[in-house]
């Protein structure tokens, strides 16, 4: 077979001539489709991942209120975000999800931290090595409600904490020297509404321990949510953690009389593969 160009330009029969033109150039078309053009199928169509995997580091700077003390006598004391910084040895924050097409996953917070000494409080001072960890770990289930969506959760939220502190004040002096880890079990829901392409309000709140670890503990979260890219988001919130306890002696160990509130801003970088 001639290659279309060398068909165009070969001359036609007597009979082909009186032909309409537009038939002959029809079927030059035709010819060098079949010869020249390769078949193109169309695209195939991108398949959607099973599971989408969130990864969430997050620095939050807390203000610390409550009770730390023995059964005999506590002390009342508040830290705020310099006290804190003051003392800060290591620490970090990070959230972590993985979230099947199906609505279910799988979320973990992990927070850590070291504090060193040298705390003052409002009626005396307060020397403290802390080595603390809160570890989450929930069962998820989204439901997508167009420009809306609710998660609810539930899980375990395991404390453990180190304990070395003397108490110097205008009235006692006293050292506690402990350690304790307890899991509590925790419900919540989280609300995320999308108020324009960017931007999109959190709201997050659960309760947990029910005398199965502490006597009672929450977490709530307020914020917003900012769109860098498709996969990548900036967020702005505020979060409280306040747990309720009275821990055993352990070993040597006093107990100690547990209620504290900590709460702070929480700025976070969530990148979504």
């Amino acid at each position: 077979m001639l290659p279309a160009a060398l068909l165009a330009a070969a001359p036609l029969p007597a009979d082909a001539q009186t032909a309409p033109a537009a038939d002959a150039a029809g079927a030059a078309v035709l010819v060098g489709t079949e010869e020249a053009a390769p078949v193109v199928a169309p695209p195939a169509q991108q398949k959607e991942d099973d599971f989408t995997v969130i990864v969430s580091p997050y620095v939050w700077v807390p203000m610390v209120t409550g009770k730390i003390g023995t059964s005999a006598q506590g002390l009342d004391f508040r830290l705020d975000a310099g006290d804190l910084l003051d003392v800060f040895e290591f620490g970090g924050l990070i959230h972590g999800e993985v979230r099947h097409k199906s609505g279910w996953g799988l979320a973990t917070d992990y927070i850590f931290a070291n504090l060193g000494t040298g705390v003052d409080i409002v009626i005396g001072n307060v020397d403290a090595d802390i080595d603390a960890e809160v570890h989450e770990l929930a069962i998820v289930r989204r439901i997508d409600l167009d420009r809306h969506a609710l998660d609810i959760y539930g899980g375990i939220r395991r404390w453990d904490a180190d304990v070395a502190i003397a108490i110097e004040t205008f009235f006692f002096d006293d050292t506690i020297v402990t350690g304790d880890e307890w899991v509590d079990p925790i419900i919540g829901a989280r609300y995320q509404h999308e108020v324009s392409r960017k931007w999109k309000l959190l709201f997050q709140g659960d309760i947990g321990g029910f005398g199965a670890g502490s006597d009672f503990s929450w977490n709530a979260v307020a914020g917003a949510s900012y769109s860098l890219s498709d996969k990548a988001s900036f967020q702005l919130v505020w979060k409280t953690l306040s747990v309720d306890r009275k821990s055993p002696a352990i070993g040597n160990g006093a107990p100690i009389d547990l209620d504290i509130t900590i709460t702070g801003p929480l700025i976070g970088f969530a990148y979504r593969f």
